[in-house]
């Protein structure tokens, strides 16, 4: 039975992401003020698709979109997501290396990269592939790099990026101690932080402004 709603294949294997995902349709606002999910809904596909290393996100995730269209077939989503130095906007770096990095030196981020205390920005961006046409839609998030990893939630650097938060409420916590505040929480960053949610709400409102092809339509 069709919902009304516009359908989003969202392609990805990451349960950190889908968690957020949840929270997203549930709490973001399109342009107009609309609930996401009173307009769009997301269908998970846990597939994983090879990523190009590169530090331009951009180039990365734009390659990445192709890839999934071409593996699943229909019309779909990714998003990916890095850490800018400031000085380094134009170059991006690290950017899309900041996950090997990661994955590599892990606690050890801060230090072997000497960056405890820098400025730096959170660069997220969604790609979409519909078989005619792929698109890119960009989000950020300014803020320092902690001292050291602090907080519970290990979703790659969430333990050390800390936001700058217009209202102070995040008094410098890092993402990951954003979401173990209770009186914060996951919620508050998907809502007021995240530059992964500014990426995918203006792919969402490009989405809703444009009548795009047929297969994008819920059936």
């Amino acid at each position: 039975m069709s919902t009304g709603k516009t359908k989003i294949v969202y392609v990805t294997t990451s349960h950190f992401k889908m968690e957020e995902n949840r929270i997203f349709v549930e709490r973001c606002r399109l342009a107009d003020g609309t609930l996401v999910g009173d307009v769009f809904e997301f269908e998970i596909r846990e597939e994983r698709i090879a990523e190009m290393l590169e530090v331009d996100i951009t180039k990365m995730v734009w390659a990445e979109a192709r890839r999934a269209y071409e593996r699943i077939g229909v019309p779909c989503v990714v998003e990916h997501a890095g850490l800018v130095f400031e000085g380094y906007k134009s170059e991006w770096y690290p950017g899309g290396l900041t996950k090997p990095m990661w994955d590599t030196l892990g606690d050890r981020f801060l230090q072997e990269t000497n960056s405890a205390g820098r400025r730096a920005v959170a660069r997220a961006v969604v790609g979409y592939c519909d078989g005619m046409q792929t698109r890119t839609f960009s989000g950020e998030t300014s803020g320092v790099l902690a001292d050291r990893p602090r907080g519970s939630r290990t979703f790659y650097w969430d333990t050390i990026f800390a936001p700058d938060d217009p209202t102070g409420r995040t008094a410098g916590k890092t993402y990951a101690e954003v979401i173990d505040d209770a009186t914060l929480g996951l919620p508050y960053k998907i809502e007021h932080l995240s530059q992964s949610s500014r990426a995918m709400l203006e792919f969402l409102n490009f989405r809703r402004s444009t009548d795009g092809p047929e297969l994008w339509r819920w059936r």
